[in-house]
């Protein structure tokens, strides 16, 4: 996790917690936004930063671009 600044009004400053998530693409939409809902739930719940200060970013890869164990995720059977 990083954290940024964030300056509030009246001069106030607060940490501003980005959360970077790593995926491999293809999750619909209403998964993305149910994720993204999730996770800056628990940052508030367990950090006490506001919603608004947690910056959550989904970085997609293409199964041909990741892997795990030296095997491409590609060329893993489905499970």
């Amino acid at each position: 996790m990083t954290y940024a600044r964030l300056m509030l009004a009246g001069n106030t400053e607060e940490t501003m917690p980005e959360i970077v998530v790593y995926m491999i693409e293809g999750r619909s939409m209403d998964e993305k936004r149910a994720l993204v809902k999730d996770v800056t739930a628990a940052v508030v719940k367990n950090i006490g930063v506001p919603p608004e200060a947690v910056v959550v970013s989904l970085v997609e890869q293409p199964k041909t671009t990741k892997s795990k164990g030296g095997v491409l995720f590609s060329d893993m059977p489905a499970r």
